[in-house]
């Protein structure tokens, strides 16, 4: 019974910890969204434009979408 009761309170002490770190990144993130030329956004562009305009990281929103999302700290 007390190794289970200690394997619980370790579990949720892990999972709150976890949760906290998560969160402590997200205060000063920025994001962009970039329409590029082409019919569909390609990965590499958009990752370069994203890091040329503001050091950070680009993701296309899909593949037959023209819309570039960068993300960068504020």
């Amino acid at each position: 019974m007390t190794k289970t009761i200690t394997l619980a309170i370790f579990m949720v002490v892990l999972v709150l910890g976890m949760v906290t770190k998560e969160t402590q990144g997200e205060e000063n993130q920025c994001y962009e969204y970039i329409s590029t030329p082409q019919e569909n956004c390609e990965g590499l562009v958009c990752a370069h434009d994203c890091t040329m305009k503001h050091g950070g990281n680009g993701v296309c929103v899909d593949t037959t979408s023209t819309t570039c999302i960068c993300t960068y700290e504020c």
